[in-house]
């Protein structure tokens, strides 16, 4: 085993022992990663982060197991890193069963667990209310998206109207595209790298379906109404936010895409 950074050397001998293993591989994530990401053996996923981070994700885990999420083998007790059970698979850059996978991301969003925490937002990082968070989310999104959108009064519009409904404050996924999504024989098998956020489960189900582009191009605003349980004007306003939000990050890591986002935007509302 030669590995030239020593803290890795450190922590892979450590899982090795923790868990009575013969050491057989490793080798390093780095494409979308922006944490330190180990694989071991094929078989046990060592990530590295800020403890916030970490923290963060086994919170989240903790509280929402499910066989679709990473499962929780060690976690440091000062959060420096965390060892999970690999999910063998592909990244779903392309989905190909889109009933699969709408089936998978709302059963994993119907399921998270309402929670008692203070503040909304990025778990750790919290804002005092969910608009707040929002409208953050929106002010990121503006900077890329002038050129394209240059009126986001209707999109602040839409977080006045979703302060008229109430929900459950739940510990969500965050960043729930399918980036972060693991496909076998194109169906849905499991996510990766929580950025848990406390707020609307909604958000994260709408998030989820304009995270790409082969969904996007696919579907329509009844049958996503069809889908949930939610009244259709407060659908319809976080998907507004939604997909505001997404179509600055289509600019930034796959412009190819942006026609089919901005068709879909303008069929949303004009």
């Amino acid at each position: 085993m030669n590995i030239d950074n020593k803290i890795d050397k450190n922590i892979i001998e450590f899982v090795l022992k923790l868990l009575n293993i013969p050491y057989e591989s490793h080798k390093y994530f780095t494409d979308g990663v922006s944490s330190h990401v180990i694989l071991l053996n094929n078989k046990y996923l060592i990530k590295r982060s800020t403890p916030y981070a970490i923290k963060a994700e086994i919170k989240f885990l903790s509280l929402n197991p499910s066989p679709k999420m990473q499962k929780i083998i060690y976690f440091d007790p000062s959060y420096r890193f965390a060892v999970y059970e690999f999910i063998h698979g592909d990244i779903m850059k392309q989905v190909d069963d889109i009933d699969d996978f709408l089936r998978n991301i709302i059963y994993i969003t119907n399921n998270y667990k309402t929670v008692d925490y203070y503040g909304y937002g990025y778990l750790y990082e919290e804002v005092s209310t969910w608009s707040e968070f929002l409208l953050d989310e929106i002010a990121d999104s503006t900077k890329t998206l002038v050129a394209y959108i240059p009126d986001n009064s209707i999109v602040l519009d839409q977080v006045k109207i979703l302060e008229d409904y109430k929900f459950d404050k739940k510990l969500i996924r965050g960043d729930f595209g399918t980036h972060n999504f693991i496909k076998v024989n194109g169906k849905f098998a499991g996510v990766i790298d929580p950025m848990p956020v406390l707020g609307d489960s909604l958000y994260d189900t709408l998030f989820a379906i304009v995270s790409n582009a082969s969904v996007v191009k696919n579907i329509s605003l009844d049958k996503i109404y069809s889908l949930l349980s939610e009244p259709h004007q407060k659908i319809k306003a976080m998907l507004i936010v939604v997909l505001y939000c997404r179509i600055a990050r289509c600019l930034k890591y796959h412009k190819h895409d942006i026609n089919i986002y901005m068709d879909f935007w303008n069929r949303l509302t004009l």
